[in-house]
Formats: structure tokens, C-alpha cells, sequence
């Protein structure tokens, strides 16, 4: 559980690093923590989760960079990570309007991740498998929904079980600021109604995510 407990301030900053190193790459773990305000070894610390627990293509090729495999490219693209996920999402919904050719949809999700700069092709990976494989239909529906609160710019309310631990509150109400994988899980990270402060939650356990209509106390 300890390594579920992530703050959610930190996954912020780390995304920054993620999108400074997309849109200059090169720059050195010293310049990083220049910028940052951190030390070199908070700075590492931070690189090895966007490497290993977040399994982003990040390599040290004079400075800091992604890169695909036989690619040098630095990652520039006009897609962020949010509106990236937003169109696979909208995308996947699509697949209901049997006026829009199943075929050419399907095609169109499998050459998605291409269309994007090299940080986000494992994120854009990971969404489609989350919300297109067969096992996944309740994270479809969470999926959804989340979407449609991004599209929004909507509160939304996690369901969790009864009992559940991981989330210090039941049914906590979310304005939705990033939706992060981590290891093999995905996080919802934004700012908590209840405790009017940004959170991350874990979204393993969600059963449901609605809509809501007035902000609740």
C-alpha cells in the first residue's frame, strides 16, 4: 500500500519535468534541478519513476530526451497529454454510432499512438488498451466518464465499495487535472471538493464516476 500512497503534488511536478524534457530535450540532471529547485537526487529519483513506473521511453542521450526504438526524435507534437487521452476517449465512444465505419475506427486507434511525440505513445498505448480490451468494461465506463468531465471542465464524484481503504474518502468529488498510469494501475490526480486541495486517487477500486450537476459540500 505504501507505494500507492503517492502525492499528488509530486506526480504534478514530475509531469512537468516530463513535458519540459518533451519540449527541450537535452538538457542535463543538473539544468533540471536548476529549474525544478530540487537536488540532483531528487531529480533522479523523479526520472526513474518517469522511466521504470511509468514506463516512459526516457533516455540519456546527451541530456535528457524520449525516443522510440530507432527514432532520435525529441518529442515535439501538438497534442498534450490530456487532449491525447480526451481523443482516444472520444474516439472509443464513437465506436457506438454504427453510422461511423467499425473498420475504419479500428484502424484509426491502431495508428493513433503514432500521431503523438514519443513521451506520450505509452500513455496513448496504455488509455486505448484500458478502455478497448475486452476484460476492461467497467474501467470503459470509468474511462468514460472521466471524459466527459475533462470535455466539461466538470466536478466528478469517484464511487468506491463500501469499506474500501483506498481512498480516504468514500465518494470524494474531483475537478479532474490529470490521468496518470503508474505501474499498473491509473490515477486520477485534481483538486478535492471535500478538502479543497489536490489529491491523486487510485482508480482500481472505482465502481462508478458521475457527473455532478452542483457542487456538494
Amino acid at each position: 500500500m505504501e507505494r500507492k500512497r503517492l502525492v499528488a503534488d509530486r506526480f504534478r511536478r514530475i509531469w512537468h519535468i516530463v513535458e519540459d524534457i518533451a519540449a527541450t530535450p537535452g538538457k542535463s540532471r543538473r539544468e533540471l534541478a536548476d529549474k525544478f529547485h530540487l537536488s540532483e537526487r531528487q531529480v533522479q529519483a523523479d526520472l526513474n519513476i518517469i522511466r521504470t513506473d511509468m514506463r516512459l521511453p526516457l533516455a540519456r542521450r546527451q541530456g535528457y530526451r524520449f525516443v522510440r526504438e530507432n527514432d532520435e526524435g525529441g518529442g515535439e507534437g501538438c497534442f498534450d497529454l490530456r487532449e491525447a487521452q480526451l481523443l482516444v476517449m472520444i474516439l472509443r465512444q464513437s465506436m457506438r454510432d454504427r453510422s461511423i465505419p467499425a473498420d475504419r475506427l479500428q484502424s484509426l486507434m491502431r495508428k493513433l499512438p503514432a500521431m503523438f511525440p514519443a513521451h506520450l505513445q505509452p500513455l496513448v498505448d496504455r488509455t486505448l488498451e484500458a478502455v478497448s480490451t475486452p476484460r476492461s468494461g467497467q474501467q470503459q465506463h470509468v474511462f468514460a466518464a472521466l471524459a466527459d468531465g475533462l470535455l466539461r471542465g466538470a466536478w466528478v464524484k469517484l464511487h468506491y465499495p463500501p469499506g474500501d481503504v483506498s481512498s480516504p474518502l468514500a465518494e470524494p468529488i474531483v475537478h479532474p487535472e490529470l490521468l496518470l498510469p503508474y505501474l499498473d494501475s491509473w490515477y486520477l490526480i485534481g483538486e478535492v471538493r471535500q478538502r479543497s486541495r489536490t489529491m491523486m486517487f487510485n482508480l482500481d477500486a472505482v465502481t462508478a464516476v458521475t457527473i455532478t450537476t452542483t457542487v456538494e459540500a
